[in-house]
């Protein structure tokens, strides 16, 4: 039993099923590991701490990385169109379009699932969100966040999603939350100490970064850090003014992360996700 992943499968799933099946009550060692997966659920800030091999999905073998391009934005329109470049084939191509419209939009991958957070469909600034599924071709809608967000930062850290920042059609934003697949719920958390626009949010040892961004009046040079671990408040990293000069779109890889930007020959695409 310890090579099934309990810890990713739903928390109903474990009560209902797992917790009443007397061979895991009578056998500790298959207790420990509902304990364990239990834990996962239910700390989602200590997932850091908790991660092992049971609590990531498997990857197939062989499989290669490939990029998604989701979204943007041409001079007179907004798209819901997305692209997939695959590494082995140098190749780009078509597959399924989202069911919004998204400029603007945050884009990340969780295990075989890609996600577009929020975004701005022509009209609006958007809460929604929808996932991608490669094997099926398809998206899905996805619980909405508390708060409208285009321009937002977006970054996965122990199976969670973050997002950070962005604009609600009225101000910039500096709150942010975090998206649980496991239960598919939104969570508030601390709020960045500064207002970001257009800021770019990713992960680095176990911490958030936000970098640089627009805060309505001037474009910034400031970094903030979050640890999930202690829910500390995003506290500012440092203040720079000389870090090559201050940019709108701060564009930042860390080691663990990839965050960036791509202009496509027929469209501006808004973000770009690696998927593995």
């Amino acid at each position: 039993m310890k090579c099934v992943r309990l810890p990713l499968l739903r928390r109903d799933f474990l009560m209902s099923n797992v917790d009443t099946e007397l061979l895991v009550r009578h056998h500790s060692e298959c207790k420990d590991l509902l304990i364990e997966a239990l834990k996962y659920h239910l700390m989602p800030e200590q997932r850091g701490v908790l991660s092992n091999s049971r609590t990531r999905p498997r990857r197939c073998e062989g499989a290669s990385p490939v990029l998604f391009a989701v979204g943007g934005g041409s001079l007179f329109a907004i798209h819901g169109d997305c692209e997939a470049y695959d590494t082995r084939t140098d190749r780009w191509h078509m597959v399924a379009s989202m069911s919004t419209r998204r400029a603007r939009v945050g884009v990340a991958a969780i295990g075989n699932r890609l996600y577009a957070v929020g975004g701005y469909d022509g009209t609006s600034d958007l809460a929604t969100v929808e996932s991608y599924d490669p094997i099926t071709n398809a998206w899905q809608p996805e619980v909405s966040m508390g708060t409208r967000r285009s321009c937002l930062g977006v970054a996965v850290l122990h199976g969670l999603l973050y997002a950070a920042g962005g604009y609600d059609g009225a101000s910039c934003l500096n709150s942010a939350e975090r998206y649980d697949p496991l239960t598919s719920t939104w969570t508030s958390i601390a709020a960045m100490s500064t207002r970001r626009r257009y800021v770019r949010v990713a992960t680095l040892d176990g911490s958030l970064y936000a970098v640089g961004g627009y805060d309505s009046s001037s474009h910034l040079a400031t970094v903030e850090k979050y640890d999930p671990q202690v829910c500390s408040a995003l506290s500012l990293l440092f203040i720079s003014g000389q870090v090559n000069k201050k940019i709108n779109s701060a564009r930042k890889v860390f080691k663990e992360s990839m965050v960036g930007l791509c202009n496509l020959n027929r469209d501006r695409r808004s973000v770009i996700a690696n998927h593995q």
